[in-house]
């Protein structure tokens, strides 16, 4: 079993935990090197829990800051450089700045913390993409193996199938080890969405997500998108019962709000023989209006 980690959330987390609050409430920080023995102990427990016997793969969003670095190593190890290209979904987003509202501020050992990562492990970046969409690509090709975990504290990428991990933090609960099928399952826990599979993708095309400023379906809630996708057990089940809420709220405009949500919220599983994300848009959605939406009509 390998582990594939997300290293965006590791590396902020980790180094978020090298500073602390002093007595007179002043910031202050941990010597870089303990910080450093945290991350290294954080992935050995990882790899425990998981039970890897193989080396792990850490994986970052693209940057210009990671691409430079990786760059630098490149040239060292006689490997040809790569352009920095920017997240697709920041120009997919027309509605609504993607992630407009997250702090650009990081912790103060995260620059020499993501320079130790870089160097120490094996980094996977994937140019144009998130980490995200690196980890569903990498998962999708090994699921007849299943030899691969995702490991992430992130909800979102339990949309993608096989295996997942997430570590315990503050009040978040470890989650795991367990196996996601394709279609996955919904709970309505708190007046809260919780889930896995593509039920939880297609309950997020009507909720949103706000932590990445991910409008949704205008005014859909989490009480009303369980209500929408009750009942529903086939893919092609929430396909029609999402579309036909967004072409109820939305009328003619349905198909280019729900194109630019949909591939905001979906994890890229596939690239094109040149390396670019296959979009929710060029594949399901596309298909579906063939398969399940013309087919009714006629």
């Amino acid at each position: 079993m390998r582990c594939l980690i997300d290293a965006d959330i590791l590396l902020y987390e980790v180094s978020s935990g090298g500073q602390y609050k002093g007595e007179e409430g002043e910031l202050a920080y941990r010597q870089f090197e303990g910080v450093a023995e945290h991350l290294d102990q954080k992935i050995k427990e990882i790899e425990g829990e998981v039970g890897a016997d193989e080396e792990s793969l850490l994986f970052l969003t693209t940057s210009e800051a990671v691409n430079k670095k990786l760059n630098r190593i490149r040239k060292e190890r006689g490997e040809p450089t790569q352009k920095f290209k920017p997240n697709f979904r920041i120009k997919t987003a027309k509605t609504k700045p993607y992630k407009g509202t997250r702090k650009a501020e990081k912790p103060f050992h995260f620059e020499n913390l993501l320079a130790y990562m870089v160097d120490k492990f094996n980094v996977v970046v994937y140019e144009g993409m998130e980490a995200d969409d690196a980890l569903c690509i990498h998962q999708t090709k090994r699921l007849e193996q299943d030899d691969t975990t995702i490991c992430s504290r992130d909800k979102d990428l339990r949309i993608c199938e096989g295996n997942h991990f997430g570590w315990a933090c503050h009040n978040q609960l470890q989650y795991g080890p367990r196996l996601v099928s394709r279609i996955g399952e919904l709970e309505f826990i708190g007046k809260k969405i919780r889930g896995c599979g593509l039920k939880f993708f297609y309950s997020q095309l009507l909720t949103g997500d706000a932590i990445d400023n991910i409008g949704g379906l205008s005014r859909c809630g989490p009480t009303g998108a369980i209500k929408i996708l009750e009942g529903c057990e086939t893919e092609e089940e929430l396909f029609k019962a999402v579309v036909g809420a967004y072409q109820a709220k939305l009328g003619d405009g349905w198909k280019e709000a729900i194109k630019e949500q949909g591939d905001l919220l979906w994890m890229v599983n596939k690239v094109t023989k040149k390396g670019k994300p296959v979009k929710w848009s060029k594949t399901t959605l596309k298909e579906g209006i063939k398969k399940w939406l013309v087919k009714e009509e006629s």
